[in-house]
């Protein structure tokens, strides 16, 4: 059975022991951040955590003979909600903190850092992946943060994990459901339900608002010019954007009271399957290059905010 071990309990000559090309190093990413009325602030935590556990199981069962080094959870992230009880650490300043972790794994021989995110904020993706293509680069050094290629999975329907699912357009965490509705609040239910207040099958869903502001006409105009992906992700972006505008918006997007357990474990079961194939890609030694939701406008990470 692989050996999990807790980095910070590691003396100077237990860490220099290890097997370095043996190691997996694993790590939790997400902010503290306002999820309606019925999740906790802590709801990227939890899941992100609940995903590292499950990552941990199904590594001992894949690979025996590797040793899980597990980082304490760095609690931050870009781009939470915009309203009071949200932490917001800045793009650049997560890009940093990402990297950092990398060269100082990699100082130690290290090659591998799988991460565990379930933060959806165009800027949060961003860094993390400009951090991991750059910790590469620098090092050859393996980030791998499989949410940025779920959530675009989740919000363009990939007809892969829609299967694997079972969820529809609406329940799996797209745009009419991409912030504390049914996929979030489902995920927590399978996650611990008693950190659900057990009002939330009485919250109202929360409709989307169209977007029709610039950002979508852009979005448009590039798809018409050819740039599909960029275009796509831009009419994303419209409509985050036309939500968390609008007057009196609701801090979550969806229908909490369509969730169930079932939904968060298929949801569950299927992320770890693609965290696990992109990880089994590094073991091989094949370079990793994820592109999250706005990759092709990735120079929104150096905005302020």
């Amino acid at each position: 059975m692989a050996r999990v071990v807790e980095y910070i309990r590691q003396t100077l000559p237990q860490l220099q022991a290890l097997d370095k090309a043996k190691t997996v190093a694993l790590m939790s990413v997400s902010p503290i951040e306002v999820h309606g009325p019925h999740l906790p602030v802590g709801t990227d935590v939890y899941i992100s955590q609940e995903l590292q556990r499950r990552y941990l199981t199904e590594l001992e069962r894949r690979h025996p003979d590797l040793t899980l080094l597990v980082l304490p959870p760095l609690h931050a992230g870009a781009d939470p909600l915009p309203v009071g009880g949200s932490i917001n650490v800045p793009a650049p300043v997560l890009e940093r903190l990402i990297l950092a972790f990398a060269a100082g794994l990699a100082a130690q021989g290290f090659k591998y850092l799988l991460i565990s995110d379930n933060h959806g904020g165009p800027r949060h993706q961003l860094a993390i992946e400009a951090a991991a293509r750059s910790a590469w680069k620098k090092h050859r050094f393996y980030v791998i943060d499989p949410f940025g290629l779920e959530f675009r999975m989740m919000v363009q329907h990939d007809p892969g994990l829609m299967r694997a699912t079972g969820l529809g357009p609406g329940t799996i965490g797209d745009d009419p459901d991409v912030h504390a509705g049914t996929n979030e609040t489902s995920l927590m239910l399978a996650t611990d339900p008693a950190l659900i207040d057990p009002g939330y099958r009485d919250v109202p869903a929360s409709a989307p608002t169209r977007g029709t502001g610039a950002v979508a006409a852009i979005g448009r105009l590039v798809q018409a010019l050819g740039g599909h992906i960029v275009g796509r992700d831009l009419e994303h972006l419209d409509a985050t954007l036309a939500w968390t505008g609008r007057k009196g918006f609701t801090p979550y997007m969806g229908a909490p009271a369509k969730a169930t357990k079932e939904a968060g474990e298929a949801m569950y079961n299927a992320r770890v399957g693609v965290a696990m194939d992109l990880l089994e890609r590094a073991l091989r030694g094949e370079e990793l290059r994820i592109t999250p939701m706005l990759w092709g406008v990735r120079i929104l990470r150096k905005l302020p905010g």
